[in-house]
C-alpha cells in the first residue's frame, strides 16, 4: 500500500522548510507592523462614522490580524504571539501620542486587545479541531491497515 507522506504520522516537514516558512510569516508579520505603523502616523479624519464606535471595531480587526500573523510566525505558540500583539497595540496607541491630530485611548488599547483575544480563540479552537479531525482520520486509515 502506498501511503502519500502527508498521512503519514512519522512524516515530518524538513527543518529548513520550517525555518523558511517562519521566516516567510516573520515577513509578512513585519510589513504588516510597519502598516500599521503608517497608519497610525497619518492625521486622523474629522469624517462621520458609519455607526458609532466604529474605531473601535477597527481596532479589533487589525489587531486580530496582528495576532493570527504572529502565531503563524511564532509556531503556533498563543502565549508568545499574544503579548507581542498586546505590547505592539501599547507602542502604537503611545506613538499616537506623538501624532498632531490623534489621541491615544484606553478604549481603542482594549479594543485592540479584545480582537486579538477573539483571534486566538478561533486559532486554538480551530488547531484543536483541526488536530482532532487529523487524527480520527488517522486512526481509521490505521485500522483499515491493520486488518
Amino acid at each position: 500500500m502506498d501511503v502519500s507522506p502527508r498521512q503519514n504520522p512519522a512524516y515530518r516537514p524538513s527543518l529548513a522548510v520550517m525555518a523558511m516558512k517562519r521566516r516567510l510569516w516573520y515577513g509578512f508579520l513585519i510589513l504588516y507592523a510597519g502598516g500599521v505603523f503608517a497608519l497610525s502616523h497619518l492625521p486622523a479624519t474629522p469624517a462621520e462614522p458609519p455607526f458609532l464606535h466604529f474605531d473601535k471595531c477597527f481596532h479589533a480587526a487589525e489587531f486580530a490580524l496582528f495576532l493570527v500573523l504572529a502565531w503563524k510566525a511564532m509556531d503556533r505558540h498563543a502565549l508568545r504571539s499574544f503579548l507581542l500583539t498586546a505590547v505592539y497595540a501599547g507602542t502604537d496607541e503611545l506613538h499616537q501620542l506623538l501624532v498632531a491630530t490623534r489621541t491615544a485611548s484606553a478604549l481603542d488599547y482594549s479594543a485592540d486587545l479584545l480582537g486579538a483575544v477573539i483571534a486566538l480563540l478561533l486559532l486554538e479552537c480551530a488547531s484543536r479541531l483541526w488536530r482532532f479531525r487529523t487524527r480520527r482520520i488517522l486512526d481509521r486509515d490505521q485500522s483499515k491497515v491493520e486488518s
